[in-house]
């Protein structure tokens, strides 16, 4: 004979509440959305923070891919006189030899006062000469070697010294103008290989919580099994 299971009913409905979700905390309700302005300004300041490191990438470029260059050894141009304009490569590590005219010679600060001289080499009109100032006349060589770049590409910081070039010492140098930064291999530049990879990890951490922020917060149901 079949007896009655007067427990069915209790197990049915304790199933029923093992899989219904838990209630949510009241003190965790009862806590105020942020500020709509001050979650805006925190958005915007954190976009705008994105967008400066990548205006600060884009400013690097040209020292990136300079310190990247696997060549060991500089290309020789031989004598900057016999030197053809059209066969000079903008960013290229390379020789030159020549004779510097000092009577044309330009000196300017940079960075935390260091001084240089900047100077055309006899015989040509095409490619200038930037060296350090150390106050004595080491300057003063036959042979010069490093990063070869146009004053264009050296941007805004190079542009009141072009003036200067053109007014007070009446150089011929436009922003075309080739300038080879002695002393100056690509092994000079490996700093921005770190400020880059600083700048990409900062993007990255920055973007993410962006998207964080915008993501919408999901409420896990936890299951009788699952607690189990």
């Amino acid at each position: 004979m079949r007896q009655r299971d007067d427990t069915g009913p209790v197990r049915r409905a304790r199933a029923r509440d093992a899989r219904a979700p838990e209630p949510l905390d009241p003190e965790l309700l009862a806590l105020g959305a942020p500020p709509h302005a001050q979650r805006v300004a925190a958005l915007t300041i954190m976009a705008a923070a994105v967008v400066a490191t990548l205006l600060l990438l884009l400013s690097l470029h040209g020292d990136i891919t300079y310190a990247l260059s696997t060549r060991g050894r500089p290309i020789d141009l031989s004598q900057a006189r016999l030197v053809e304009p059209s066969s000079l490569v903008s960013n290229s590590y390379v020789r030159l030899t020549g004779t510097p005219t000092l009577a044309r010679t330009v000196g300017f600060a940079r960075g935390f006062g260091t001084r240089y001289r900047i100077f055309p080499l006899a015989g040509q009109r095409t490619i200038y000469v930037q060296v350090r100032d150390d106050g004595s006349e080491s300057f003063v060589r036959s042979e010069y070697s490093g990063r070869l770049v146009t004053f264009e590409q050296l941007g805004g910081r190079y542009a009141e010294l072009v003036r200067v070039m053109q007014h007070d010492a009446k150089l011929p140098v436009t922003s075309a103008s080739f300038l080879l930064l002695a002393d100056e291999p690509p092994a000079a530049y490996t700093w921005t290989l770190f400020v880059a990879l600083v700048c990409v990890a900062f993007m990255l951490l920055d973007v993410y919580f962006i998207v964080r922020w915008f993501r919408p917060v999901s409420w896990a149901t936890i299951t009788s099994e699952e607690a189990a």
